[in-house]
């Protein structure tokens, strides 16, 4: 075989393990039941059928050349299967659970017809998966439902994988990530993907806004060997499938408050009242427009925030300390300096070196005390004890002053004085979704989902910033079984997001950055200014065959 031929060899062993991949199916499960009488031998005249059992969705199998009753492009859910076979009782295994993207078996055995004419297995059918080619977790309904989660945000829940963990790095600026490290890689590595579309930001690779937690039935984590349809990910992905309406209404309501007058203070308040309101509500619903036919589900969402940062600016009046120049002779008045510089003037030794300076200023003590407090004086007020006019070294500096003093610097600067204390944290976001679903036949299905997530954000703490942003969709689904043994899935999204990062509206905030090693860091953030709109348009279409072991 010449080398040619080997490559084009390796290239098609490496398109058939995409391809099995790519027939799971990326909002949906496959379902591969197969059926023994009870010797062991296949039972190939069985009729295979799988009932959705909130939404009455029923899908029908016939048997393979594999011996293989297989149900693909089922919509994830709990399934009951029923197998009824000539001479034999009928079966009925329920609670099977398909989730997202899995290629489930499921193996039956028969009894011989008698007195029962139904054998009905109640707990949950176990099921098997041989043929994956990826290495995946499912976080299920349960596990969203039942555990406990700060602030709600569910993709945290993918933590309880022992093989992620939490991504160190900082999520700040214009593009929070998923905060999640897979296969060693940063949390900008990933894909997310709702519903089967693309949930990334096209220019820094973090996450678009997706939808509530409420609104989300289960999410798939694949930390390697996923499909080549996923695409754009050295790290993994998540593939998150929302909820949709059932054969009945459901409903739920929820609200949770935090609020100053009944939580306690947080320890490094600098303050001994330090505003602090949180709250995050919401509601969801969802049932049939016509059992059977067409369903919808609404979730919302909303997280309003009014916080107080903590800051170390202006703790103990920036360590100064006020001294008289007075009692030296100085003719400079109060100043704010340091124990250690007041310590230095008031050095016997040094005051006995001291020489008469014919400008008035004591000499170098004088000459001393003058730097010290007109740096310390501009810093905290923006302005210097004593007129510095003819002073030589200060004649130069934009000042406006009122002999014999104060001076002032340029409004444009903005003083330590200003922000003292603490600093407001403010937050609006809403989460918006809307599913419909719509069955022409037990073979044929449609969904269509909405999202709108205006969000408006100022943090004033350390890195001052504002961010606000509209983000909205549109994804509509067309899935369509032919025969046993063929799946065409289609898929389409227009999406648009609106964002505008920039410098705080807090005093200073727009003013150039300074950073004061061991206090804080105030002045504009240090990243870009951002003012751009992204418009996508997606369209993919997946189609898959089953040929005996061949996909």
């Amino acid at each position: 075989m010449n080398a040619t031929a080997k490559l084009f060899s390796i290239a098609f062993s490496i398109l058939m393990l995409t391809t099995l991949a790519a027939a799971q199916g990326a909002a949906s499960g496959d379902l591969h039941v197969t059926v023994k009488d009870p010797k062991g031998n296949l039972v190939t005249n069985a009729n295979v059928t799988a009932r959705e059992q909130a939404k009455g969705f029923e899908r029908a199998s016939s048997l393979n050349r594999e011996g293989e009753y297989r149900l693909l492009n089922l919509p994830p859910g709990k399934y009951t299967v029923v197998v009824e076979a000539p001479g034999f009782a009928k079966i009925e295994a329920k609670d099977v659970t398909v989730t997202v993207g899995q290629m489930a078996e499921l193996p039956i055995a028969l009894a011989v017809a008698g007195t029962s004419e139904t054998v009905t297995v109640s707990s949950e059918a176990e099921v098997v998966e041989t043929q994956r080619t990826s290495s995946t977790d499912t976080i299920t309904q349960q596990r969203i439902e039942n555990l406990p989660i700060n602030g709600r945000n569910y993709i945290n829940f993918a933590l309880t994988d022992s093989r992620l963990a939490r991504d160190d790095t900082p999520s700040i600026g214009a593009a929070p990530t998923s905060g999640l490290n897979m296969s060693g890689q940063r949390a900008r590595a990933n894909l997310v993907n709702v519903d089967g579309a693309d949930a990334v930001d096209n220019s820094v690779n973090g996450i678009r806004s997706t939808v509530s937690q409420e609104a989300v039935q289960e999410f798939q984590i694949i930390t390697n060997g996923y499909a080549a349809e996923y695409g754009r990910a050295s790290g993994g992905v998540v593939n998150i499938i929302t909820r949709s309406g059932s054969d009945d209404f459901h409903g739920s309501a929820y609200g949770y408050v935090r609020n100053r007058n009944f939580q306690a203070v947080n320890p490094f308040s600098t303050v001994s009242d330090p505003a602090y309101t949180r709250v995050q509500t919401g509601a969801a619903f969802g049932g049939p427009i016509k059992k059977g036919k067409t369903y919808y589900y609404f979730s919302y969402e909303g997280t309003w925030r009014q916080e107080t940062g903590f800051s170390s600016i202006g703790a103990n009046n920036f360590g100064l300390v006020p001294f008289d120049t007075t009692p030296l002779g100085l003719n400079l008045g109060t100043l704010q300096l340091t124990p250690d510089q007041i310590g230095f003037l008031t050095n016997p030794a040094v005051l006995s070196q001291e020489q008469s300076d014919p400008k008035g200023f004591g000499g170098e003590v004088g000459t001393y005390a003058l730097l010290a407090g007109v740096s310390s004086g501009m810093a905290i007020n923006g302005s210097w004890p004593v007129s510095l006019v003819g002073v030589p070294g200060f004649s130069g500096f934009p000042t406006t002053c009122a002999p014999p003093g104060p001076c002032f610097v340029p409004s444009s600067y903005t003083p330590l004085q200003s922000i003292v204390g603490n600093f407001p944290v403010s937050e609006r976001t809403d989460l918006y979704s809307l599913r419909l679903d719509h069955n022409f036949t037990s073979n044929h299905r449609l969904m269509l989902r909405g999202g709108v997530s205006p969000s408006d954000q100022t943090n004033a703490l350390s890195r001052t910033s504002t961010q606000n942003y509209h983000d909205w969709s549109i994804t509509a689904q067309d899935q369509l079984t032919i025969g046993n043994n063929k799946v065409n899935e289609f898929r389409f999204q227009f999406a648009r997001r609106g964002l505008l990062y920039g410098f705080s509206r807090a005093p200073g905030g727009g003013n150039v950055a300074v950073n004061i090693p061991g206090f804080a860091f105030f002045g504009r953030e240090p990243f870009s200014f951002v003012n751009r709109t992204e418009q996508r348009y997606q369209a993919t279409d997946n189609f898959s065959i089953s040929k005996g072991t061949h996909n």
